[in-house]
């Protein structure tokens, strides 16, 4: 069974974009099953990720590449899961603030702290790089994520904004943490 033995956490290489857009997909598609219309998930194929992510490794500096999480129990590792973050994106944020782009580990993961240990080291890389402060959007009615969030010291700041997954408009709300 997948998860059940040691992990270990490295950066992310050019060879690992079709294993990361894989994961991609399968821990979006889960995380957002009665979340968004069945219809918008059916239209997400992990097909094309996979080039969006071979690029990006290609052209991320060596140390703002993901970090990948490795199911190292299996006869050939595998990655379960990953994350990444960067400068935040959003307007009315400084400069000295940071954000988790992206944190997905693969449905049969979840709950072994794999996701704990992939945002710590985001983390420490936004620490590294001079940030003092972290945010990450999460579904308003994502209850799990948002559980997560609170139980690793993120809190909602009070910052939403509306995305549109197909046809439905989907509330986020936005987690911060201070990071020194």
């Amino acid at each position: 069974m997948p998860c059940d033995g040691p992990d270990h956490y490295r950066r992310a290489t050019t060879e690992d974009a079709v294993e990361i857009a894989q994961v991609h997909a399968d821990g979006w598609h889960r995380a957002h099953e009665g979340l968004v219309p069945d219809e918008y998930i059916r239209s997400r194929a992990s097909r094309g990720h996979a080039g969006f992510w071979r690029e990006e490794l290609e052209i991320e500096a060596a140390d703002r590449k993901p970090w990948v999480a490795l199911d190292a129990a299996l006869e050939e590792e595998r990655i379960i899961g990953f994350a990444d973050g960067g400068m935040a994106r959003d307007d009315d944020l400084d400069s000295a603030t940071g954000e988790v782009y992206t944190l997905f580990v693969t449905p049969e993961c979840w709950e072994k702290g794999i996701r704990s240990m992939l945002v710590e080291h985001v983390a420490r890389d936004l620490r590294e790089h001079d940030f003092v402060r972290a945010v990450f959007w999460v579904l308003e009615s994502d209850t799990v994520m948002r559980a997560f969030a609170e139980y690793t010291g993120w809190l909602p700041d009070g910052a939403t904004r509306s995305e549109q997954y197909g046809d439905t408009e989907v509330r986020e709300l936005r987690f911060a943490r201070d990071l020194v």
